[in-house]
């Protein structure tokens, strides 16, 4: 048998694990540390997740999203829509909740309902006239029927109530793919993006560029 360097054993270890995703906390979607997490605080206030409202998240994927923004906020009703059940399903959230409850260091969902609902291409299958706030974070873009998603979601959102928008933008009017590794889809272009949302209920009130990618508010019409 060779000798091994067991002070090097550990690291070579956590250099296997680490390629594999059986040893993920949850499926999908990048693991955050507890120095990520200040941004997703930020972003929650942003959002205006208060203690009450109904939050949407549309192609939330594992929902670590959602996670992250919870371990600052409470009384939030989070519902995760997503078409992925590989990526978004019960046994799988929990993953990540309990995932995020330790950095926590308390339950999320004591504080915070979770649900999970599977949609279709066409239909996020969100009940209607129910959220304060829907967020869809770098999701509209791969949309092949933007028209019939939006008109559910307008349906979705109270009145008074608002829809937020965060994706890559294009300002110039070239095209351009986003990772073609992960997407592939063609990234959203400024003008036909207003041009859809106005045609579909929805007035821009506001645009943050403090998340990476802009966020986009809206109201209904």
């Amino acid at each position: 048998m060779r000798n091994v360097n067991l002070f090097l054993l550990p690291l070579f270890v956590v250099a296997l694990t680490s390629c594999n995703s059986i040893f993920r906390p949850y499926k999908c979607g990048p693991v955050l540390g507890r120095d990520d997490l200040e941004i997703f605080r930020l972003q929650a206030d942003y959002l205006g997740l208060k203690p009450g409202v109904k939050f949407a998240d549309i192609g939330s994927s594992s929902g670590y999203h959602d996670g992250a923004m919870a371990v600052s906020t409470e009384g939030v009703n989070y519902y995760l829509s997503d078409i992925d059940d590989h990526c978004l399903n019960e046994k799988n959230m929990k993953r990540m909740l309990k995932y995020f409850s330790r950095l926590k260091g308390a339950d999320i969902e004591s504080a915070n309902p979770f649900r999970v609902i599977t949609g279709t291409r066409t239909d996020p299958k969100l009940p209607n006239n129910s959220f304060d706030v829907i967020f869809m974070n770098a999701t509209l873009h791969v949309l092949d029927q933007p028209d019939s998603v939006l008109s559910h979601i307008y349906i979705d959102l109270k009145p008074g109530g608002f829809f937020f928008v965060r994706d890559d933008m294009i300002y110039d009017g070239k095209t351009r793919l986003c990772d073609p590794k992960k997407c592939g889809h063609a990234v959203l272009q400024y003008k036909p993006f207003i041009q859809l949302m106005t045609r579909n209920g929805f007035l821009l009130v506001d645009t943050s560029h403090d998340f990476g990618h802009p966020i986009f508010k809206f109201s209904k019409t």
